[in-house]
């Protein structure tokens, strides 16, 4: 679990709890029983250090257990070229999966199987036709050359690279990628929000598969009226999305056959 670092008149009341802390220690000390192998080790209090035991299941959470499974189904060991998933997500597929991704800086990764290779998608994919069996990109593909994290300013950067995405893919490859789900918008500097019509368009030469909404995924705070199994449900039963709100949404794509 990782928390923040609490505000400053939260710490400052941390420590005015001190004597509060060093009551309920002597309590503590005191129920130790005889035989108890820690009886004896140095105490010291630092105040109040509790923290809230809940920690929230986010959309890269879902989307990294959602193509998991997918590839665990699979049955057989994959080549996949990922491209701005939490470093987390590779890593973790890299156990069982053939796994390079394709970063702007190194991440100094020592400890997993993945193949880093530095590049911007604005440039044309380093590798081989036919190189890969699946895709996996969560949450990026929407802020490709908008320069958000020093890629390149490139209009055309996501066309572009979907292009390019269909040459370095095996002809029975599968793309797992999330994005922005919302009425039409470009939000400069940030991202673009595309209805399911457009996306479709936008990945011209793939089916649609599968596609589910995770509707606690808005930016501008979220309902969550909806119980926890309603929570990741395909688009025709998502609530409505105002413009310039979105939810994020995860799509499987194949490619079309003629």
């Amino acid at each position: 679990m990782k928390d923040g670092p609490p505000p400053l008149y939260e710490r400052i009341a941390r420590k005015l709890r001190y004597f509060s802390v060093r009551k309920q220690l002597r309590g503590y000390l005191a129920e130790m029983s005889p035989d108890n192998p820690l009886r004896g080790v140095p105490t010291r209090v630092i105040g109040d250090a509790s923290a809230d035991p809940t920690e929230f299941f986010n959309h890269y959470d879902i989307f990294a257990y959602w193509v998991a499974a997918h590839l665990a189904r699979a049955g057989r060991r994959r080549k996949v070229l990922d491209i701005g998933s939490p470093k987390m997500q590779s890593a973790m597929l890299s156990a069982s999966h053939q796994v390079t991704s394709l970063v702007l800086a190194d991440c100094r990764d020592t400890c997993s199987e993945v193949e880093y290779v530095r590049g911007d998608i604005s440039d044309p994919l380093p590798f081989a036709d036919g190189s890969f069996d699946c895709l996996t990109s969560s949450a990026t593909l929407q802020l490709v050359g908008l320069g958000r994290y020093g890629d390149r300013l490139n209009a055309d950067c996501l066309p572009h690279f979907l292009r390019e995405l269909d040459r370095v893919m095996k002809p029975d490859a599968e793309l797992f990628v999330s994005m922005c789900l919302g009425p039409n918008l470009l939000a400069f500097n940030n991202s673009w929000f595309l209805d399911l019509e457009r996306l479709q368009a936008l990945f011209a030469g793939w089916t649609l598969g599968e596609a589910l909404v995770d509707t606690w995924s808005s930016p501008k705070g979220n309902d969550f009226s909806r119980r926890p199994e309603q929570r990741v449900v395909p688009p025709s039963e998502a609530p409505p999305i105002a413009r310039g709100d979105y939810r994020v949404i995860l799509c499987r794509f194949r490619r079309e056959r003629d």
